[in-house]
């Protein structure tokens, strides 16, 4: 079936009643249709008319400026697509029959691109029948307005569909903000749990609590920082304390280690947990051995001579989440007592282990035993200096 084209010219409009309108010398619109069909000036929508007869897109041109609407003119359907991939309109007013690409075919190419999916397309045809009707909203069409129209009606329709959008434009810019503040704050609970454990926590896991059968853990201290610190001022301090904790924090993930938590001028960590790893003790020694030359690097870049003293024991220990508003992923257990005890009764520069560790790891690393020492609150204990990896 061949459509006929309905131009919108000064001789149609003289067939129809007044009221349809279909040139700008013949718009009889009242103040109230105007200020109803009018669109917020601030807004200013930018529309495409695509139409290949010139006529058309100068009455249609002329109607929308009037009222305040941007317009962009196609006269077949590879242009219009070219200027909507340039320029993204507000709302396309599309013809059906025109050489080439007709109506329908541009449409489902603008409904196919993600990119211009979400354009509201209205056809504006001469085409009445149901088939052409039911094939115009099966392209992709969201209304279907027939010529000669009515510029109240058509500019109402075209309101409606405007305001549509900028409410699902608008819904959708706040899903992206809510989608963003998502991202932020599972970023922030990942800065202080780990990954698996943040993940537990926000699939409704209230009290979590892991009794982990064999784990490394690690302490280090800065042992000559309170003196120094009386000569710096606070920023300073905390800045000298960021470098290097932060240094350590890269040498946690490099070797695949947790870090818990830090202590003033203290740095824990532990391997084996929150997931189990067979040669936990081998990654917190070769962590531990990189924490000194780590260190060596940010006092020849700061200019300071800080010092550490580094603990290691392994043993069963208890993991768990404790907080409700500070939420803080910690270790308990007489294996995180006693590797604190290796670290403050160790040498300053110097990795002290337990006699656990050196069963782990003397066929790995070169140890120079300390002998029998005094520990609180365990009593004498044999305890070995880490000297470095066999080579």
């Amino acid at each position: 079936m061949v459509e006929t084209h309905q131009n919108i010219s000064p001789a149609l409009h003289q067939q129809h009643s007044p009221e349809a309108i279909e040139t700008p010398s013949a718009i009889a619109v009242s103040a109230s249709d105007t200020e109803l069909a009018t669109p917020e000036v601030e807004t200013q929508p930018y529309l495409l008319i695509v139409d290949d007869v010139p006529v058309n897109l100068q009455a249609l041109e002329s109607i929308l400026q009037t009222r305040g609407f941007r317009v962009m003119k196609a006269t077949n359907g590879e242009q219009a697509l070219e200027i909507v991939a340039q320029e993204k309109p507000d709302l396309i007013l599309l013809d059906v029959m025109m050489p080439k690409m007709n109506g329908y075919e541009v449409c489902q190419h603008l409904k196919e691109n993600p990119a211009t999916s979400k354009i509201p397309v209205i056809f504006l045809t001469g085409r009445n029948d149901s088939y052409s009707v039911i094939k115009g909203f099966a392209s992709g069409a969201l209304d279907y307005v027939v010529k000669p129209f009515h510029a109240p009606e058509l500019l109402a329709r075209i309101n409606t569909h405007l305001e549509l959008k900028r409410s699902r434009d608008t819904i959708l810019r706040y899903n992206d903000l809510l989608d963003a503040e998502k991202r932020r704050a599972e970023q922030l609970l990942l800065n202080i749990l780990p990954a698996s454990i943040a993940e537990r926590l926000q699939n409704g896991e209230r009290q979590i609590a892991d009794k982990v059968d064999d784990a490394t853990v690690i302490f280090a201290d800065v042992t000559n920082f309170t003196p120094l610190s009386e000569s710096y001022s606070a920023e300073e301090i905390v800045s000298l304390l960021n470098s290097l904790f932060s240094a350590f924090d890269e040498l946690a993930d490099r070797f695949g280690v947790e870090k818990i938590k830090t202590m003033g001028d203290s740095y824990m960590a532990a391997a084996g947990i929150p997931i189990e790893r067979a040669d936990h003790a081998e990654a917190a020694v070769n962590m531990a051995l990189s924490m000194m030359t780590v260190l060596a690097e940010v006092n020849a870049s700061s200019g300071n001579n800080l010092n550490i003293r580094i603990g290691l024991h392994c043993g069963p220990v208890v993991a768990g989440v404790i907080g409700v508003k500070k939420f803080i992923y910690d270790l308990w257990g007489d294996t995180v007592n006693t590797a604190s005890r290796m670290e403050s009764h160790g040498e300053a520069g110097r990795i002290h282990v337990s006699e656990a560790v050196y069963h782990k790891l003397h066929d790995k690393f070169r140890f120079q035993e300390r002998g029998n020492i005094e520990i609180k609150g365990k009593g004498l204990m044999k305890t070995y200096f880490v000297l470095g990896q066999i080579s």
